[in-house]
């Protein structure tokens, strides 16, 4: 809990010292400046909240419950599998063709590479010394994902790369006098790259 904070960190502790804060409010109210109906109200949230968490407690215990049982019926099952699949590998003259039907060649499909998706959202402002301050939603693409910040002077043509970042924000001196500095993100994966986004000028 910090230092400056009161209210304990822990939502299982918020319970007892809400109703704690309730007894002593309750014993003081003149002295506190404060009326039943605070109370009463505090009282009603205090109730609802401890209502609430048992719930989610209930859930949470719930859902390890169901995924300790998934796995197991998942442990089962691959075992089993994996049975058959050797008394099968295992029994002489089973065809390969009939073998790669079962799915038990070993082999797998090279997964095609997903392409990213355009950055949205691009937007930008001149902050402290005369820097572009830009920042863009990652529109689905996974962290570590590279970003590709391209600039010019003309919105039609004259792109280039200025600079690239996995972060969604990005910091450039203009190049250009202010309302002539045209930029726009592109994601890259690979080789891949995604179109652009939207384009600001500053």
């Amino acid at each position: 809990m910090s230092a400056k904070d009161y209210i304990p960190s822990k939502e299982g502790d918020i319970d007892t010292w809400t109703e704690n804060f309730i007894a002593v409010a309750n014993a003081n109210l003149a002295t506190l400046g404060l009326a039943a109906p605070d109370i009463t109200a505090l009282t009603s949230k205090k109730i609802d909240f401890a209502t609430k968490l048992n719930t989610a407690i209930v859930k949470q215990d719930e859902s390890k419950t169901a995924t300790e049982q998934k796995n197991k019926s998942k442990s089962g099952l691959v075992t089993n599998v994996r049975v058959l699949a050797r008394q099968i590998q295992a029994r002489p003259g089973v065809p390969g063709n009939i073998k790669a039907q079962l799915g038990l060649n070993g082999s797998r499909p090279t997964p095609s590479p997903l392409h990213p998706y355009p950055p949205v959202d691009l937007s930008g402002n001149i902050g402290v010394g005369g820097l572009a301050n830009m920042k863009w939603n990652r529109n689905g693409n996974p962290q570590g994902t590279t970003f590709l910040i391209e600039s010019s002077n003309n919105f039609d043509a004259g792109w280039h790369i200025i600079g690239t970042t996995t972060k969604t924000t990005y910091v450039t001196p203009l190049t250009e006098q202010s309302g002539r500095n045209f930029f726009r993100i592109k994601a890259q994966k690979g080789k891949l790259k995604s179109e652009a986004s939207n384009v600001i000028i500053l």
